[in-house]
């Protein structure tokens, strides 16, 4: 094979084929500050509805900073999993629903949901450390929310933290190095390497990408990082069941509360109907975001 269709042969040749990739998928060549942090982000629905009591979910985990593998919900392997990831669950986003923290709606003494499973102390323990949504719903780092547990005695691995799901869900930090590179390599699932790029034949249906991305993709010289690709920027209707749509900067997939803690798009991929997306963005600048 030759060097244009096999960019293994060396680490310069992989690095520029990815380069040239990302330039494709970016809209041309990125103005990166060099001061500027990116990171990745990845929400999904199906996860979120089963996310307590979960034995990861422990003060001390939150706090940590050491990325850690979670175990796999699906327990099967699927093209493009998350579940290869590390996660950097201090920077991870938990966000609360408003009614549940208001204890209004389905919550209180009154509600089908009954009282939360905190008081009003941890409430306001809480709202002290995050950031608020447009829908009043209240987002905070695991590295916040961690400490906050222990001293208020919330545990999120026992069985009473089930009535949790659907009313506390999580954003998960993809862990990366903050670079730009970094971030969509991650986001494209090639931070392993030309070995573990998805072939067309691992998938049953799809076998281009939608409009205007089979025709831009072409340019990517390797076949091999080209299929990879296509599969990320399947129409909608074909994403559904594989691979995923590659949404740009057009919008934000599953979630735009990122936009709340100061973050700003730079690619987003949707998978499934919506119910899973990965965001890279441009992290806030204050201290302790990135």
């Amino acid at each position: 094979m030759t060097a244009e269709t096999d960019p293994a042969t060396g680490p310069s040749g992989w690095d520029a084929a990815l380069a040239g990739a990302f330039e494709i998928l970016l809209g041309g060549k990125p103005t990166v500050d060099p001061a500027a942090g990116y990171g990745v982000y990845h929400a999904s629905d199906p996860f979120d509805e089963f996310l307590f009591p979960n034995p990861w979910a422990t003060p001390e985990a939150l706090t940590c900073r050491e990325p850690r593998q979670l175990p796999d919900a699906d327990q099967e392997w699927y093209p493009y999993s998350p579940w290869t990831w590390r996660f950097d669950l201090s920077r991870s986003l938990f966000c609360f629903d408003a009614d549940l923290l208001a204890g209004t709606g389905p919550w209180g003494e009154g509600g089908h949901k009954g009282p939360r499973p905190f008081d009003d102390a941890f409430v306001a323990d809480l709202r002290a450390v995050s950031s608020v949504d447009e829908d009043g719903d209240v987002l905070v780092y695991g590295g916040e929310l961690g400490p906050l547990l222990g001293r208020h005695g919330v545990d999120l691995t026992d069985e009473k933290s089930r009535k949790l799901n659907g009313w506390v869900s999580v954003l998960l930090r993809v862990a990366t190095d903050g670079t730009l590179t970094d971030a969509m390599r991650a986001a494209t699932f090639t931070e392993r390497g030309p070995g573990h790029l998805v072939s067309i034949h691992d998938m049953t249906y799809a076998r281009s990408a939608g409009d205007p991305w089979e025709e831009r993709l072409s340019a990517v010289t390797y076949p091999g990082l080209r299929d990879h690709l296509r599969m990320l920027c399947l129409t909608r209707k074909d994403a559904r069941s594989e691979g995923g749509f590659y949404l740009g900067t057009d919008g934000w997939p599953s979630t735009c509360a990122l936009e709340a803690v100061g973050c700003s798009l730079v690619a987003g991929w949707g998978f499934g109907e919506s119910q899973a997306g990965t965001a890279v963005v441009r992290l806030p600048d204050r201290p302790g975001a990135r």
